[in-house]
Protein backbone atom coordinates (compact mmCIF):
# COMPACT_ATOMS: atom_id res chain seq x y z
CA UNK A 1 0.00 0.00 0.00
CA UNK A 2 2.59 2.83 0.93
CA UNK A 3 5.05 1.51 -2.46
CA UNK A 4 2.07 1.75 -4.57
CA UNK A 5 -0.72 4.20 -2.97
CA UNK A 6 2.01 6.36 -1.49
CA UNK A 7 -0.58 6.07 1.66
CA UNK A 8 1.06 5.05 5.08
CA UNK A 9 -0.81 2.78 7.45
CA UNK A 10 0.08 3.21 11.13
CA UNK A 11 -0.93 1.44 14.33
CA UNK A 12 -1.52 3.83 17.70
CA UNK A 13 -1.26 2.68 21.40
CA UNK A 14 -4.93 2.33 21.91
CA UNK A 15 -5.49 0.05 19.13
CA UNK A 16 -6.63 2.16 16.23
CA UNK A 17 -4.90 2.49 12.87
CA UNK A 18 -4.39 5.95 10.85
CA UNK A 19 -4.10 5.94 7.27
CA UNK A 20 -1.64 8.84 6.50
CA UNK A 21 0.70 10.15 3.42
CA UNK A 22 3.72 12.16 5.20
CA UNK A 23 6.10 10.82 2.81
CA UNK A 24 3.93 11.78 0.16
CA UNK A 25 3.24 15.12 1.00
CA UNK A 26 6.93 15.52 1.65
CA UNK A 27 7.92 14.52 -1.60
CA UNK A 28 5.22 16.88 -3.24
CA UNK A 29 6.45 19.99 -1.29
CA UNK A 30 10.24 19.62 -2.49
CA UNK A 31 9.30 18.75 -5.39
CA UNK A 32 7.55 22.75 -5.96
CA UNK A 33 9.40 24.34 -3.08
CA UNK A 34 13.29 24.78 -2.07
CA UNK A 35 14.57 24.48 1.47
CA UNK A 36 14.81 27.93 1.52
CA UNK A 37 11.30 28.26 0.14
CA UNK A 38 9.79 25.91 2.95
CA UNK A 39 11.82 27.77 5.77
CA UNK A 40 10.08 30.55 4.99
CA UNK A 41 6.92 29.16 5.40
CA UNK A 42 4.26 31.08 7.35
CA UNK A 43 2.45 29.10 10.09
CA UNK A 44 -0.96 28.84 9.09
CA UNK A 45 -4.39 27.07 10.75
CA UNK A 46 -6.16 26.52 8.16
CA UNK A 47 -4.97 25.40 4.26
CA UNK A 48 -7.19 28.69 2.98
CA UNK A 49 -7.79 32.37 4.01
CA UNK A 50 -11.59 33.42 3.78
CA UNK A 51 -11.34 35.57 0.38
CA UNK A 52 -10.28 32.42 -0.97
CA UNK A 53 -14.00 31.88 -3.02
CA UNK A 54 -13.89 35.59 -3.94
CA UNK A 55 -10.29 35.54 -5.56
CA UNK A 56 -11.47 32.14 -7.38
CA UNK A 57 -14.57 34.13 -8.36
CA UNK A 58 -12.36 36.97 -9.80
CA UNK A 59 -10.51 34.72 -11.87
CA UNK A 60 -13.47 33.40 -13.63
CA UNK A 61 -14.85 36.50 -14.23
CA UNK A 62 -11.56 38.18 -15.28
CA UNK A 63 -10.37 35.77 -18.21
CA UNK A 64 -11.68 32.66 -19.92
CA UNK A 65 -10.09 29.44 -20.17
CA UNK A 66 -8.84 29.84 -24.35
CA UNK A 67 -7.66 33.52 -23.22
CA UNK A 68 -5.93 33.16 -19.72
CA UNK A 69 -4.88 36.86 -17.78
CA UNK A 70 -1.98 35.00 -16.75
CA UNK A 71 -0.99 31.85 -19.45
CA UNK A 72 2.16 31.66 -18.16
CA UNK A 73 0.76 30.45 -14.77
CA UNK A 74 -1.11 27.85 -15.70
CA UNK A 75 1.02 24.80 -16.20
CA UNK A 76 2.40 25.03 -12.86
CA UNK A 77 -0.63 25.92 -10.89
CA UNK A 78 -2.60 22.81 -12.46
CA UNK A 79 0.61 20.70 -11.38
CA UNK A 80 0.33 21.55 -8.01
CA UNK A 81 -3.31 21.43 -7.85
CA UNK A 82 -3.23 17.90 -9.46
CA UNK A 83 -0.64 17.03 -6.71
CA UNK A 84 -2.83 18.52 -3.88
CA UNK A 85 -6.05 16.37 -5.30
CA UNK A 86 -4.49 12.69 -4.55
CA UNK A 87 -4.13 13.73 -0.95
CA UNK A 88 -7.12 15.33 -0.99
CA UNK A 89 -8.97 12.07 -1.76
CA UNK A 90 -7.37 10.23 -0.18
CA UNK A 91 -6.48 10.46 3.32
CA UNK A 92 -6.80 14.58 4.13
CA UNK A 93 -10.43 15.95 4.41
CA UNK A 94 -9.27 18.92 5.35
CA UNK A 95 -8.04 19.71 2.57
CA UNK A 96 -11.40 19.44 0.26
CA UNK A 97 -12.40 22.70 0.06
CA UNK A 98 -9.35 24.50 -0.54
CA UNK A 99 -8.88 22.17 -3.17
CA UNK A 100 -12.32 22.48 -4.75
CA UNK A 101 -12.70 26.00 -4.80
CA UNK A 102 -8.88 25.80 -6.97
CA UNK A 103 -10.22 23.06 -9.09
CA UNK A 104 -12.93 25.94 -10.36
CA UNK A 105 -10.12 28.20 -11.49
CA UNK A 106 -7.24 25.51 -12.95
CA UNK A 107 -7.35 27.21 -16.51
CA UNK A 108 -7.66 30.62 -15.20
CA UNK A 109 -4.73 31.51 -11.82
CA UNK A 110 -4.09 35.05 -10.88
CA UNK A 111 -1.06 35.94 -8.66
CA UNK A 112 -3.73 36.14 -5.97
CA UNK A 113 -4.76 31.90 -6.20
CA UNK A 114 -0.78 31.29 -6.80
CA UNK A 115 -0.60 32.67 -3.36
CA UNK A 116 -3.40 31.32 -1.92
CA UNK A 117 -1.94 27.76 -2.65
CA UNK A 118 1.00 28.36 -1.18
CA UNK A 119 -1.16 28.81 2.03
CA UNK A 120 -1.93 25.41 1.27
CA UNK A 121 0.81 24.16 0.93
CA UNK A 122 2.28 25.96 4.02
CA UNK A 123 -0.19 24.05 6.22
CA UNK A 124 0.37 20.91 5.33
CA UNK A 125 4.02 21.74 5.70
CA UNK A 126 3.02 22.45 9.16
CA UNK A 127 0.68 19.00 9.71
CA UNK A 128 2.22 16.41 7.48
CA UNK A 129 1.27 13.65 9.56
CA UNK A 130 -2.28 14.15 10.11
CA UNK A 131 -4.79 10.97 8.32
CA UNK A 132 -7.81 8.80 8.89
CA UNK A 133 -8.31 7.51 12.19
CA UNK A 134 -10.34 4.19 12.47
CA UNK A 135 -11.16 2.86 15.88
CA UNK A 136 -11.23 -0.90 17.23
CA UNK A 137 -13.31 -2.29 19.24
CA UNK A 138 -17.35 -1.90 18.75
CA UNK A 139 -18.66 -1.74 14.92
CA UNK A 140 -19.82 1.96 14.60
CA UNK A 141 -23.07 2.36 12.10
CA UNK A 142 -22.70 3.92 8.77
CA UNK A 143 -23.81 7.85 9.19
CA UNK A 144 -23.38 10.71 7.27
CA UNK A 145 -23.92 14.50 7.30
CA UNK A 146 -24.56 16.84 4.30
CA UNK A 147 -24.95 20.89 4.14
CA UNK A 148 -24.93 23.31 1.37
CA UNK A 149 -23.60 27.28 1.22
CA UNK A 150 -26.32 29.16 -0.54
CA UNK A 151 -23.96 32.32 -0.42
CA UNK A 152 -22.79 32.31 -3.81
CA UNK A 153 -24.71 31.83 -7.50
CA UNK A 154 -23.66 28.29 -7.51
CA UNK A 155 -24.32 26.79 -4.16
CA UNK A 156 -21.96 24.17 -2.58
CA UNK A 157 -22.33 21.13 -1.64
CA UNK A 158 -20.89 19.32 1.11
CA UNK A 159 -21.27 16.02 2.95
CA UNK A 160 -19.50 13.44 4.84
CA UNK A 161 -20.04 9.63 5.36
CA UNK A 162 -18.27 8.37 8.42
CA UNK A 163 -17.92 4.70 9.37
CA UNK A 164 -15.78 3.42 12.49
CA UNK A 165 -15.67 7.02 13.24
CA UNK A 166 -13.53 7.94 10.43
CA UNK A 167 -14.81 9.40 7.14
CA UNK A 168 -15.06 6.73 4.10
CA UNK A 169 -16.24 9.73 1.63
CA UNK A 170 -16.79 13.14 1.62
CA UNK A 171 -17.06 16.23 -0.89
CA UNK A 172 -17.22 19.80 -1.78
CA UNK A 173 -18.74 20.33 -5.38
CA UNK A 174 -20.27 23.07 -7.10
CA UNK A 175 -23.95 22.67 -7.45
CA UNK A 176 -24.78 22.33 -11.26
CA UNK A 177 -27.51 24.41 -10.97
CA UNK A 178 -28.61 27.94 -9.78
CA UNK A 179 -30.88 27.25 -6.73
CA UNK A 180 -33.94 29.65 -5.83
CA UNK A 181 -34.07 29.02 -2.61
CA UNK A 182 -31.66 27.46 0.98
CA UNK A 183 -34.04 24.28 1.10
CA UNK A 184 -33.16 24.18 -2.43
CA UNK A 185 -29.94 23.80 -2.02
CA UNK A 186 -30.06 21.30 0.90
CA UNK A 187 -32.19 18.96 -0.94
CA UNK A 188 -29.72 19.10 -3.92
CA UNK A 189 -26.92 18.83 -1.38
CA UNK A 190 -28.79 15.66 0.80
CA UNK A 191 -29.26 13.67 -3.16
CA UNK A 192 -25.83 14.30 -3.54
CA UNK A 193 -24.95 12.31 0.10
CA UNK A 194 -28.08 10.05 -0.39
CA UNK A 195 -25.83 8.43 -3.66
CA UNK A 196 -23.02 7.44 -1.77
CA UNK A 197 -24.75 6.57 1.71
CA UNK A 198 -26.27 3.76 -0.41
CA UNK A 199 -23.37 2.46 -2.19
CA UNK A 200 -21.39 2.74 0.74
CA UNK A 201 -24.36 0.39 2.51
CA UNK A 202 -23.59 -2.37 0.10
CA UNK A 203 -19.83 -2.01 0.46
CA UNK A 204 -19.60 -2.30 4.04
CA UNK A 205 -22.52 -5.41 4.04
CA UNK A 206 -20.57 -7.18 1.66
CA UNK A 207 -17.19 -6.43 3.15
CA UNK A 208 -18.29 -7.48 6.75
CA UNK A 209 -21.09 -10.02 5.84
CA UNK A 210 -23.67 -8.60 7.84
CA UNK A 211 -26.75 -6.74 6.53
CA UNK A 212 -27.54 -2.92 7.87
CA UNK A 213 -29.66 -3.44 11.00
CA UNK A 214 -32.58 -0.36 9.44
CA UNK A 215 -31.67 2.85 7.25
CA UNK A 216 -29.00 4.99 7.34
CA UNK A 217 -28.78 8.37 9.36
CA UNK A 218 -27.65 11.00 7.17
CA UNK A 219 -28.35 14.52 8.64
CA UNK A 220 -28.83 17.55 8.02
CA UNK A 221 -29.35 21.20 9.47
CA UNK A 222 -32.60 22.39 7.53
CA UNK A 223 -35.44 21.24 8.58
CA UNK A 224 -37.58 22.08 5.51
CA UNK A 225 -34.96 19.82 3.54
CA UNK A 226 -35.62 17.25 5.90
CA UNK A 227 -39.50 17.78 5.86
CA UNK A 228 -38.98 17.74 2.21
CA UNK A 229 -37.36 14.12 2.39
CA UNK A 230 -40.25 12.61 4.19
CA UNK A 231 -43.49 14.53 2.70
CA UNK A 232 -44.38 17.06 -0.65
CA UNK A 233 -45.25 19.34 1.89
CA UNK A 234 -43.88 22.29 -0.02
CA UNK A 235 -44.80 21.62 -3.67
CA UNK A 236 -46.53 25.03 -4.68
CA UNK A 237 -42.71 26.51 -3.89
CA UNK A 238 -41.02 23.14 -4.69
CA UNK A 239 -42.53 22.14 -7.97
CA UNK A 240 -39.65 23.93 -10.22
CA UNK A 241 -37.12 21.73 -8.77
CA UNK A 242 -35.65 18.90 -11.20
CA UNK A 243 -37.18 15.19 -10.21
CA UNK A 244 -33.70 13.43 -9.81
CA UNK A 245 -32.41 15.77 -6.55
CA UNK A 246 -35.75 14.23 -4.77
CA UNK A 247 -33.56 11.12 -4.99
CA UNK A 248 -32.99 11.19 -1.38
CA UNK A 249 -37.28 11.09 -1.26
CA UNK A 250 -36.95 7.75 -3.12
CA UNK A 251 -34.16 6.47 -0.42
CA UNK A 252 -36.68 7.20 2.16
CA UNK A 253 -39.44 5.73 1.00
CA UNK A 254 -37.24 2.54 0.60
CA UNK A 255 -36.30 2.47 4.14
CA UNK A 256 -32.67 2.89 2.96
CA UNK A 257 -32.00 6.11 4.64
CA UNK A 258 -32.94 8.35 7.69
CA UNK A 259 -33.09 12.24 7.71
CA UNK A 260 -32.75 13.44 11.29
CA UNK A 261 -32.15 17.31 11.72
CA UNK A 262 -29.09 18.33 13.60
CA UNK A 263 -27.89 21.73 14.24
CA UNK A 264 -25.67 24.11 11.95
CA UNK A 265 -22.92 23.87 14.85
CA UNK A 266 -22.95 19.86 15.04
CA UNK A 267 -23.44 19.31 11.14
CA UNK A 268 -19.51 18.19 10.06
CA UNK A 269 -20.73 18.98 5.97
CA UNK A 270 -20.53 22.56 7.15
CA UNK A 271 -16.53 21.75 7.28
CA UNK A 272 -16.87 21.40 3.34
CA UNK A 273 -18.79 24.32 2.20
CA UNK A 274 -17.48 27.30 3.59
CA UNK A 275 -14.14 28.81 4.79
CA UNK A 276 -14.08 28.81 8.47
CA UNK A 277 -12.21 30.71 10.82
CA UNK A 278 -9.22 28.82 12.68
CA UNK A 279 -10.57 28.26 16.20
CA UNK A 280 -13.99 26.14 14.30
CA UNK A 281 -11.83 24.69 11.36
CA UNK A 282 -9.59 23.37 14.07
CA UNK A 283 -12.05 22.08 16.05
CA UNK A 284 -14.31 20.68 13.34
CA UNK A 285 -11.03 18.83 11.65
CA UNK A 286 -10.42 17.34 14.21
CA UNK A 287 -13.84 15.32 15.11
CA UNK A 288 -14.09 14.65 11.15
CA UNK A 289 -10.93 12.85 11.40
CA UNK A 290 -10.62 11.71 14.85
CA UNK A 291 -7.69 13.33 15.96
CA UNK A 292 -6.62 13.94 19.85
CA UNK A 293 -3.41 14.90 21.24
CA UNK A 294 -1.92 11.67 22.11
CA UNK A 295 -2.04 10.07 18.68
CA UNK A 296 -0.42 13.19 17.28
CA UNK A 297 2.62 13.38 19.51
CA UNK A 298 2.83 9.41 18.71
CA UNK A 299 2.99 9.98 15.12
CA UNK A 300 5.06 13.14 15.35
CA UNK A 301 7.23 10.82 17.62
CA UNK A 302 7.51 8.06 14.84
CA UNK A 303 8.19 10.37 12.25
CA UNK A 304 11.47 11.84 14.10
CA UNK A 305 12.53 8.25 14.67
CA UNK A 306 12.03 7.42 11.29
CA UNK A 307 13.94 10.69 9.88
CA UNK A 308 16.70 9.76 12.70
CA UNK A 309 17.56 5.93 11.37
CA UNK A 310 17.70 7.68 7.67
CA UNK A 311 20.34 10.41 8.38
CA UNK A 312 22.36 7.21 10.10
CA UNK A 313 21.77 5.23 7.58
CA UNK A 314 23.50 7.92 5.10
CA UNK A 315 26.28 8.34 7.79
CA UNK A 316 27.08 4.68 7.43
CA UNK A 317 27.01 4.82 3.30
Amino acid sequence: MEDLLGIECTSNPDGSITLHQSKYIDSMISRFFTADERQKFKKTSTPYTTNLAQLVIEALEGSTASEPAFPDLVKEYQRMVGSLMYCCTATRPDLAYAVHQHCRALSRPTPELVAELKITFAYLHQHPDLGLTFEAGRQHELSGYSDSDWAVKNSTSGWVIFWQNAPLVWGSRKQNCVALSSCEAEIIALSEAAKDVVYLRKFVSGMTGQQPGGPSVLRTDNKAARDLSYNPELHNRTKHVARRHFFIRDMVEAFELNVPLVSTSNNYADFFTKPLKPSSFSAMRNKIMNINQARVIYMSRLRLRGAAEIRGSNRNC
